[in-house]
């Protein structure tokens, strides 16, 4: 690798061995950055000295030796390439919604809230996705009997992903309370957490499981029967607590008519019937259309006042419950008598019955804390609830998952970001700070009005997000088939997204001579068919990812390709295809006919002007010009005098090209006129009409401008003037008096001297002329005697004049 001559820049040079080695056969590490995440190391070793008159390095004939390595990091394989996949539409929706928002004008209220109902739907969405992956992953483990690491990364990711959804998205849909989006999100990432270890609600779950087995007729005896009762109901896993209840033999002996069952199961009845009626605040699960019967459950309270009430009466329940001695000392069995009491205590929020219940470290104190202690304490207070909880349990066996979920829980956004970072995919952190950047109220957090104008300054969120995504994008370039996932993320970073897709874009289609020769090919060459393809499908890259400059690059890289090739229409194709207007143009003004070719082939200067018009760019906007001038050029005629209609001014060759294109433009609209009538007198009255009189006027206009270009395009006025022999033999007057005149002068300046007729067909037919050029001026000096003759019957004077350019 040679760091003179590689387009990649050196960031280090560094001689073999430890310190300063010179002459033959030192050594040099040259280290370079790829594409993305991604370092090319090389070792240059000069030829060994064989004696004291070696021939230095540079100077001898053998071979030198060394090695080159790739050094790749942080690439998206595996599970986490499908999840960039499945969540890149999610992203998309995300800042589509917010970018609507923005440019309907809804202000900085209507932004923010928009932008927060796109965050909720966008952490739903990823989080439905990683629930799908989990699950996946999950099947492919119990088949296989092990868990592979991609599944423990992805149900972490996934509780992190829930869990800080629950704190910073709309905590408790607006209310502030998450007691029970808490609830639900540890029953389900309990065990993929296994925060707490053997003493975690999970594991004892587990090891009941066996223990029931093992019990026979009385599952009530199992070790860990009652613990794990008043550890679900303290958790809120209210349908899990009543299916263990359910395991009880009391209620199989009382339906066989033993009386001494009755006490027992009368008592888990009233113990069941408070544990499923216990009030919580509504989700978004409970909304009427969710539920099938229009109406939100019993215990479900849409407000924080119907909560507390709610939640009143119900504690007024258990401890009536829990005062009714004669209940419990009529149960024969001290195990029932003590673990029914224990839940209802749990249920009381008893404090020394909660932590007894919570053996699986301070999440689980804190999940219980808040659900039977302080059911009204709001997310914003969770922190101090988390500390206390720490203080009374201890910090967790895993301190990196201590941090982690310390941060989510206080709600701090860039701290937890900070330590995401640290333990998560680049897939994971740049989502989840783009979810953090809308939940807090999107891009745009000052607007000013000033001048009748809004103006909007992007938060210090969203700058970090973009950050993250650029480092998301890094790892996806990194290797070939994720590149196309980069480019439709980095449009959306405002900053850095363009040239970093521009690079990716680049190596997708590198520019022409960039590639050293393939030695596995003979001749060396890349094949047309996989080069069209390559190029083709980097422009359909640019044309999804809205990258207009990157894209044009690419054509421009094609067409120098194909120009080399000899193939200027294939260069001039892909310049279309990427709307390349000034690179179509600049090919159209290398073709232009020169003087020798104009003199000797004069058909063929023709031919090449018509393809060059009908080619250029402007070639469609003249036409819509046409159209759009209309009733601004009908009143051009003021004073004896008619105004040039769009007339081009660029100076030279482009804007010769430009005229020659307009020109066009319009005679092929002036030729299309009454080719849609019927009959012939609907043709008739077409071409009569003054919409037709004022193109024609404005044709003219073309023609004037067109003649205005003098800088090295004079030897082609004899051309433009023959292709407007049928505008100026047309029905209508297109140019004034004064107009023709200067046409006239100016064929003169280029014809009419060295040429056998002057102009004359009269003269020509007398002498047999033959030469074409000759003749194609005659028709055209004729055409403008007659066309100046109708303009001084009619009495038109003045002019728009011709000024040189």
């Amino acid at each position: 690798m040679d760091p003179d001559r590689s387009s990649v820049p050196v960031i280090a040079t560094l001689p073999m061995g430890g310190g300063a080695v010179t002459g033959p056969g030192a050594g040099v590490l040259h280290v370079q950055w790829g594409l993305g995440n991604e370092l090319r190391v090389s070792r240059v070793r000069g030829t060994e000295p064989s004696g004291t008159g070696a021939t230095p390095t540079e100077e001898s004939d053998e071979i030198s030796s060394g090695a080159a390595y790739v050094v790749q990091w942080a690439c998206v394989t595996g599970a986490h390439r499908e999840l960039a996949e499945e969540t890149l539409p999610h992203f998309e929706q995300l800042k589509e919604r917010v970018a609507l928002a923005m440019h309907r004008g809804e202000g900085p209220d209507g932004v923010a809230a928009a932008s927060v109902d796109a965050a909720s739907r966008f952490a739903r969405s990823v989080a439905n996705t990683l629930d799908a992956k989990v699950e996946t992953l999950e099947a492919a483990s119990a088949a296989t009997g092990e868990r592979t690491a991609d599944l423990e990364h992805v149900s972490l990711a996934r509780a992190a992903w829930q869990l800080a959804a629950v704190y910073f998205v709309e905590p408790g849909e607006g209310t502030g309370v998450v007691t029970e989006r808490l609830v639900e999100w540890y029953r389900r990432n309990g065990a993929a957490l296994n925060f707490g270890g053997a003493g975690a609600l999970p594991v004892r779950l587990r090891a009941l499981i066996d223990g029931v087995a093992e019990a026979g007729d009385r599952p009530e005896t199992a070790g860990g029967f009652w613990d794990c009762l008043a550890g679900l109901v303290a958790m809120g896993w209210s349908d899990a607590a009543a299916d263990l209840v359910a395991l009880h033999s009391c209620w199989a002996e009382w339906r066989q008519g033993m009386a001494a069952a009755r006490p027992a199961a009368e008592l888990l009845e009233a113990v069941v019937a408070l544990i499923r009626t216990a009030p919580r605040m509504a989700t978004a699960d409970d909304t009427p259309p969710n539920t099938g019967d229009g109406s939100y459950p019993p215990s479900a309270a849409t407000s924080l006042p119907q909560f507390q009430a709610f939640r009143e009466a119900w504690t007024r329940q258990v401890r009536d419950v829990l005062s009714d001695h004669s209940l419990f000392d009529a149960v024969t069995d001290d195990a029932t008598s003590d673990g029914a009491r224990w839940s209802l205590e749990v249920l009381a929020g008893d404090e020394t019955a909660l932590a007894r219940a919570c053996r699986g470290g301070w999440l689980e104190l804190m999940i219980a804390s808040a659900r039977h202690q302080y059911p009204n304490l709001r997310a914003a207070e969770h922190a101090s609830l988390a500390e206390r909880c720490v203080g009374i349990t201890g910090a967790g066996e895993s301190p990196e998952l201590d941090e982690l979920l310390g941060a989510i829980i206080a709600g701090d956004a860039s701290r937890t970001t900070d330590v995401c970072a640290r333990y998560f995919s680049p897939w994971f952190i740049a989502h989840l700070a783009q979810m953090l950047a809308a939940a807090a109220g999107g891009p745009a957090v000052a607007y000013e009005y000033g001048g009748g104008e809004r103006m909007g300054s992007r938060s210090a969120s969203s700058i970090a997000a973009e950050s993250h995504v650029m480092t998301y994008c890094a790892s996806l370039a990194t290797r070939a088939n994720t590149r196309h996932l980069a480019l439709r993320y980095l449009p959306h970073c405002a900053d850095r997204g363009a040239g970093a897709a521009a690079q990716i874009l680049r190596r997708e289609r590198p520019p022409p001579g960039s590639l050293p020769p393939d030695p596995g090919r003979s001749d060396a060459e890349e094949d047309p068919d996989v080069a069209f393809a390559k190029t083709l499908r980097s422009l359909e890259l640019c044309a999804d990812a809205g990258l207009v400059d990157v894209g044009l690059g690419v054509a421009r890289a094609a067409a120098a390709d194909a120009r080399a090739r000899g193939d200027e229409t294939g260069a001039v194709a892909w310049l279309h295809r990427a709307g390349d207007v000034a690179g179509v143009a600049a090919l159209a003004l290398e073709q232009l006919p020169t003087p020798h070719v104009a003199s000797a082939d004069p058909s063929g200067a023709a031919l090449a002007l018509v393809r060059l018009a009908m080619g250029h760019p402007g070639a469609a906007e003249a036409a819509a010009e046409m159209n759009a001038d209309g009733a601004r050029a009908d009143g051009a005629w003021a004073d004896g005098e008619w105004r040039s209609a769009g007339a081009t001014a660029a100076p030279g060759p482009a804007g010769f090209l430009d005229a020659l294109a307009a020109l066009r433009g319009a005679l092929t609209e002036l030729a299309r006129a009454g080719t849609t009538a019927s009959d012939a007198a609907g043709a008739k009255r077409a071409v009569g009409s003054a919409a037709v009189s004022a193109a024609a006027r404005r044709a003219g206009g073309k023609l004037v401008a067109l003649l205005g270009h003098s800088a090295g395009q004079s030897h082609l006025w004899t051309e433009a003037l023959f292709h407007a022999v049928p505008l100026l033999e047309g029905a209508h007057a297109s140019l004034t008096a004064k107009e023709i005149q200067l046409c006239m002068a100016r064929l003169e300046q280029v014809s009419g001297a060295g040429t056998v007729t002057k102009g004359d067909l009269l003269r020509a037919d007398v002498e047999v002329v033959n030469d074409e050029r000759d003749l194609r001026a005659a028709a055209a000096r004729t055409a403008l005697a007659r066309a100046y003759a109708r303009a001084c019957v009619s009495g038109a004077g003045g002019g728009r004049g011709i000024v040189a350019r």
